[in-house]
């Protein structure tokens, strides 16, 4: 009797129409855009901000599977997109492993797009695949639009990854929450959208060039720069995997804020020299690409400590230009203006001030034609 129950069990789900169909993170329909580690076959592990997942399907519905490696009580946030509409906010949670998307969708065919909001510093998510379709109709992943052939890359700190960004106070929270960081509303993306093109993030709150804002010297910018994930010190980043056309450097903010914490001078000798040498490894890596190395906006010449902070920090990042070649060597320097109030989280801009910043960085691309996908 138990194996008849069994079998009829199964002719059942054959005759119900069962349509649902599950697909690997490997599967050639799926796109990435972002650092990704591919090592594993079972999944994909990413934790840069702004990694981005892209399928096209024909069916009612669609699912993703994710599980979450957030430390301390932190969770990883996604934007989920479909058919280019209104981003909804998912918050992903150690205990679940599978995420509606969308149901009920009209039968036919449909995009898909998921966007990390936060950093490497909440941790890092591994993505299994997608499983599409309902007992309904048919469903199928078919071959997605490609991406945009301009690529952008950009390359910062806290500034860069949106951090504390859906806040707006003029007397701001203070403390990290990854609820309130939004990398797709940060100035980085913004622009890679505005002006159609691939975007990737490599960036971590409180890092620097020579020392991070705490003062310490670990998993500063040119450290963890080499890495696919940066939390991980035997992860490495073949620079051969994207090669942006356009690449935009928002460094240093953190070594001179480090003054505050540390009561200690930058040498500014040594962030010229550490700054040049980065920018020198760039070109190495990225012989064709436009480099900007951008400004701002969050330091002010009244501080505490040794005041001026701004002027010195524009000097340092001018001589590392100049150093490095200059314009002639297709390096730019980029300022943009210094935030004011309302505020994100811990002093940091808000969503209006990084569309503003966008909008500033979009023209000083667009003036300098800068827009080049062969040389």
């Amino acid at each position: 009797m138990k194996n008849l129950s069994i079998l009829l069990l199964l002719m059942a789900t054959i005759l119900s129409g069962c349509h649902r169909d599950t697909y690997g993170s490997s599967n050639k329909y799926i796109t990435y855009m972002g650092r990704i580690d591919k090592s594993n076959p079972n999944y994909v592990s990413f934790a840069y901000p702004g990694v981005s997942i892209f399928a096209k399907f024909r069916g009612k519905s669609i699912t993703a599977r994710f599980k979450d490696l957030a430390g301390h009580g932190l969770h990883n946030t996604f934007y989920c997109i479909i058919d280019d509409g209104e981003p909804q906010k998912i918050v992903l949670d150690k205990g679940q492993y599978e995420y509606v998307l969308a149901t009920r969708l009209k039968d036919t065919t449909h995009t898909v797009e998921l966007v990390k909001l936060t950093e490497s510093l909440v941790g890092e998510v591994r993505f299994f695949g997608f499983t599409v379709g309902d007992n309904s109709s048919d469903a199928f992943l078919i071959a997605p639009k490609a991406l945009p052939k301009l690529k952008m890359e950009f390359v910062g700190n806290s500034l860069t990854c949106g951090y504390g960004n859906e806040l707006s106070s003029m007397v701001p929270k203070v403390g990290f929450s990854p609820l309130n960081e939004n990398n797709y509303l940060a100035y980085g993306a913004i622009t890679a959208r505005e002006l159609n093109a691939q975007y990737v993030c490599t960036a971590y709150s409180g890092r620097g060039i020579c020392r991070n804002y705490e003062g310490d010297t670990e998993n500063t910018i040119p450290q963890f720069y080499g890495k696919t994930i940066a939390t991980k010190s035997d992860s490495k980043w073949d620079p051969n995997e994207y090669i942006p056309d356009i690449l935009v450097l928002n460094l240093g903010t953190n070594d001179f804020l480090a003054e505050s914490t540390t009561k200690v001078r930058v040498d500014s000798i040594q962030f010229i020299a550490e700054y040049t040498a980065f920018i020198q490894r760039m070109r190495g890596y990225y012989p064709n690409a436009e480099i900007i190395c951008a400004v701002g906006p969050a330091l002010i010449e009244t501080m505490e400590f040794y005041p001026n902070q701004l002027t010195r920090y524009s000097q340092c990042v001018l001589t590392a230009i100049k150093n490095a070649g200059g314009k002639e060597n297709h390096i730019y320097y980029f300022e943009t203006k210094p935030q004011e109030g309302p505020f994100g989280e811990d002093y940091h801009p808000t969503i209006a001030t990084h569309k503003r910043m966008a909008n500033e960085l979009v023209s000083f691309i667009i003036e300098n034609k800068l827009m080049k996908t062969e040389k």
